[in-house]
């Protein structure tokens, strides 16, 4: 048990930090295209288209990479599931034989021991 919440853990730090760098890049991207634009020797009207052209690229890269992101997390939620019924079939079909194998030495028991002596062992 130790070593899954360990590994859970790491996973989940792993996630956290893939999500800051990710976060970082979008942001880092942003603050430098519009410090480039402010910055370039160019007229307020090219500056002003260019600072539209490059805010819809990085709309349509935000919007691709969340879409990215969200069908990714579906397949993933699609595989879990999966797995979740998978395992259930499985622990099904072991109750299922754990509860024949106890019937069938319960009544390996009772012939043995006959059937009318179930509570014997308390008057010994």
């Amino acid at each position: 048990m130790k070593k899954k919440k360990k590994k859970k853990i790491e996973r989940e730090k792993k996630v956290e930090t893939a999500k800051n760098v990710a976060t970082g890049t979008v942001i880092g991207t942003a603050i430098g295209a519009v410090a480039g634009l402010l910055l370039a020797p160019k007229s307020g009207k090219e500056t002003r288209e260019d600072i539209a052209n490059k805010s819809k690229e990085v709309t349509e890269n935000i919007k691709s990479t969340v879409n990215e992101k969200v069908e990714a997390t579906k397949e993933w939620t699609d595989k879990v599931t999966e797995d979740i019924k998978t395992n259930l079939d499985e622990l099904k079909v072991k109750k299922t034989r754990s509860r024949r194998r106890f019937r069938r030495s319960k009544r390996r028991f009772r012939r043995r021991h006959g059937r009318n002596r179930r509570n014997n062992w308390r008057d010994r």
